[in-house]
Formats: C-alpha cells, structure tokens, sequence
C-alpha cells in the first residue's frame, strides 16, 4: 500500500472531511478523494459512507484507521531513532571477524573504543575470512577484520595489524623432533591439526608449501578443525602440529604449552585488514568505529 494514499485515508478519518484533509496535507480535494478510492479498490472495501455532506467511516475504515495509528507510531518511532544515529555516536553495531582478531585484536580494541563512544554496543559475528568477506560485499555486516586483503573492489581496506605465521607443537609429543630445524620432508610427515578450507590461516600455509614443492595434500593430517582456538587446543594435547598466528599463539608460548618448531620454508608475516563497504551510507556509530581504528 501507498504510504501517501494511508496518511490521507488517515487525515480524513481524523477530520471527517476531503476537503479538510487537503487544505491539511497541502493536496487538492479530487486528489484527497482519488487516494481514499484506490485504496478501497485495493482493499475491495468501503471505507467511508457519503451521507450527503457528511462522510462517517465504514466497520472497515474503523478496522484500518486503528491498525494504522500504530503502524504510524511505530515509523515516527523509527524516524526519531533515525534522527539520533545521524546525529550522535550511539547504537549497535555489527562486526565479523576471522577467527584471529575475533581472540587476539578486537577485544582490545572494542574496549579503548568503549572508553570514548559508550553508547555504541556490538554484536561481533566470527567467521573465516571468505565468510566475514563475502558478509560485508553483500551489506549483511557493516564492517569485518580479516587476515587477508579483499579482492572485490567495493571494498575499502585498510591495514589493522601484522603478525607472523608459525609452526607449534605440544612439548610433550611423543612425535616431536628433536631437530633444531627439521627438514620440510620431515615436517610432512609429522602429525597435522588442519583448519578448514576458507581460512586465511590455511592459505597461507597453502603458498608456503607450494613455494617449496609440496601441497596441503602432502600433509599427514590428523585432525580437521574450524577455528584457531580448537586448533591450538588440540596442538596443545599433542594431537599434532599446528600452523598458526603468532599473536593467537603468544600466550601459550609464554606459558610453556606448546613450542615453537623452527620451520623458515613455512613461516612468514601477514596482515589484517579492517574492511568496509565503500558505498554503504555511513551512520556515526560505524564512521567513528573505521576512524578509530583506521
């Protein structure tokens, strides 16, 4: 239905006059009257009875008006939160993460930003990178952290952080060499904790070992799992190697579960990207967000 054609149903409803309807809405009477009979063709009811010059709402006019005052509550309800996103750094927001930033550089994030914009509220989806980039060119989610730079051109990216990629094991493992610097062979065919296809983690890996003549497919893979977390959990159990971001790593590191196996063919930097629709409308909340941490 016509939002135009209810408003002035409405305001006859309310005035119980065309004529006054117009002169309120600024639109001539026949107008006023060609609005009021589309609306009941639509409807394939009457909505008012002419009584001579008086017009008096039909069971059906009743009906609708009601349901109409709240429908009309309801958009003034929203345009005045419209008003206030526009003009105030306030709301909720939606950000997907990879695995990585979700653990290891949003939390930090999101809490210097709390500090200066309290108001605004998150809801934080974590998904691999393809995901969290094909979520943000569709505009499911306003903006996305992820650990590689994105190839649609409707995208803006901007560098977020660098890290490096390594390889670590359980100090534990019955498995593990005693190598200083084990060989790419000898490292193929140590037991392997896999991520699933689509993280950036795992493309990573998957040039390495293509620059050194080997594929994923050369690995001896013991278990599969979809995120950093379970990755070096089960890395931390002496399930098998695993490759993975140094800075989700570090605090293991730090504590002594797990070690670092030298591996130089395999290890190397990488980045994170912020990304965001170019052409998505900016409201406050999520133009401050992308300066803050742009």
């Amino acid at each position: 239905m016509d939002i135009r054609k209810l408003e002035a149903f409405c305001k006859v409803y309310e005035l119980q006059s065309f004529s006054k309807a117009g002169e309120a809405m600024f639109l001539s009477q026949p107008t006023i009257s060609s609005h009021v009979a589309n609306l009941e063709d639509e409807l394939g009811v009457k909505l008012f009875d002419r009584l001579g010059r008086k017009i008096m709402p039909t069971q059906a006019g009743n009906v609708l008006y009601e349901s109409m005052v709240s429908v009309f509550r309801s958009l003034d309800r929203a345009k005045a939160a419209i008003e206030v996103l526009r003009d105030r750094v306030v709301g909720e927001l939606q950000v997907g993460c990879s695995t990585i930033p979700s653990h290891s550089i949003l939390p930090e994030l999101l809490k210097s930003f709390s500090a200066k914009f309290p108001e605004v509220s998150f809801i934080v989806h974590t998904a691999d990178s393809c995901e969290v980039i094909k979520r943000v060119a569709s505009g499911d989610w306003p903006v996305g952290i992820v650990g590689k730079r994105p190839e649609e051109d409707e995208l803006t990216a901007t560098l977020l952080a660098r890290d490096e990629t390594i390889l670590v094991a359980s100090p534990d493992a019955p498995w593990l060499p005693a190598e200083r610097e084990p060989s790419l062979g000898r490292l193929v065919e140590l037991p392997w904790v896999m991520r699933v296809k689509g993280s950036a983690t795992r493309m990573v890996l998957e040039d390495a070992l293509k620059s050194a003549g080997y594929s994923l497919q050369d690995l001896n893979v013991r278990c599969r799992v979809e995120g950093t977390c379970e990755s070096l959990a089960h890395a931390v159990h002496g399930v098998g190697v695993c490759f993975t971001s140094k800075l989700a790593a570090q605090s293991l590191l730090d504590s002594g579960e797990v070690v670092r196996i030298n591996a130089p063919a395999l290890e190397g930097r990488r980045e994170f990207y912020l990304i965001h629709h170019g052409g998505r409308y900016m409201f406050p909340a999520l133009k401050a967000f992308v300066g803050f941490v742009s």
